[in-house]
C-alpha cells in the first residue's frame, strides 16, 4: 500500500472515530451527565439518582457531552467539575478536539472561568479540598483576555468576551461566581455531614 493510500485510510479511520465519539457524546442524557458528575464527587446539580450502574464516562467524553448540552445548568457545571477535580485539566485537549462551534466556545470560556475562580476562592477550595493543583492557563491568550491586575478585573474582561462570542447579554460574572459558591457550599455541607 502506498503512503498515500495509507494516510488517506487512516484520516478516514480518524473522520469515523469522531463521528462515533460525536454520537456518544450527542446521547448522552442530562441524568447520566448528572450521575457522572456524582460519581466523580461534584454533587453539584440535584438528579442522576436514577441512572443505572454503568461505567463511569471518560473525563474528555464528560466535558464534551457538557459543552454540548442546551441546559445552562449543565454547561455551567464544567466550571464546578474543574474546581473540584483540577486533575481533569488534563482531559480538556482531547475534549476540545471532538467539538466543534458553539460548544468548543462554550468549553474555552468555561474553563478560563474556572482557572480565574481558582484563583479567587483558592482559601476555601484548599480548605475543602486539601491539596490541588492549579488550572493551567490554556486558552486566555486565544480568547483575547490580557492579563488584570486584579481576578476581578481579569473575571470582568472573561464575561464581555463570553458576551461578545455567544451574543448573549448575561450577567457572566455573576454566573461563574454562582457556580463557585455553589459548589463550595456543597463541599461545606458535606464536609459538615461527615464530620
Amino acid at each position: 500500500m502506498s503512503g498515500l493510500k495509507r494516510m488517506v485510510k487512516n484520516c478516514n479511520c480518524v473522520r469515523e472515530m469522531d463521528r462515533e465519539q460525536r454520537a456518544m457524546v450527542e446521547e448522552t442524557s442530562a441524568d447520566e451527565l448528572i450521575g457522572a458528575l456524582n460519581a466523580l464527587g461534584v454533587h453539584f446539580l440535584a438528579g442522576g439518582e436514577n441512572v443505572i450502574s454503568a461505567p463511569a464516562l471518560p473525563p474528555a467524553r464528560l466535558l464534551a457531552a457538557l459543552a454540548q448540552q442546551v441546559d445552562a445548568r449543565l454547561r455551567l457545571a464544567i466550571v464546578a467539575l474543574l474546581l473540584c477535580r483540577p486533575d481533569l485539566a488534563r482531559a480538556v485537549p482531547e475534549a476540545a478536539a471532538h467539538l466543534t462551534e458553539p460548544a468548543l466556545t462554550t468549553l474555552k470560556l468555561f474553563y478560563t472561568a474556572a482557572v480565574l475562580l481558582q484563583q479567587e476562592y483558592a482559601a476555601q477550595l484548599h480548605h475543602l479540598l486539601g491539596q490541588w493543583e492549579p488550572l493551567p492557563d490554556l486558552f486566555s491568550r486565544e480568547l483575547k483576555i490580557l492579563p488584570a491586575d486584579s481576578t476581578e478585573a481579569s473575571l470582568k474582561r472573561l464575561s464581555e468576551r463570553h458576551r461578545a462570542l455567544s451574543g448573549l447579554a448575561a450577567n457572566w460574572i455573576g454566573t461563574y461566581k454562582y457556580a463557585a459558591e455553589r459548589l463550595i457550599k456543597r463541599l461545606e455541607w458535606e464536609a459538615q455531614w461527615t464530620a
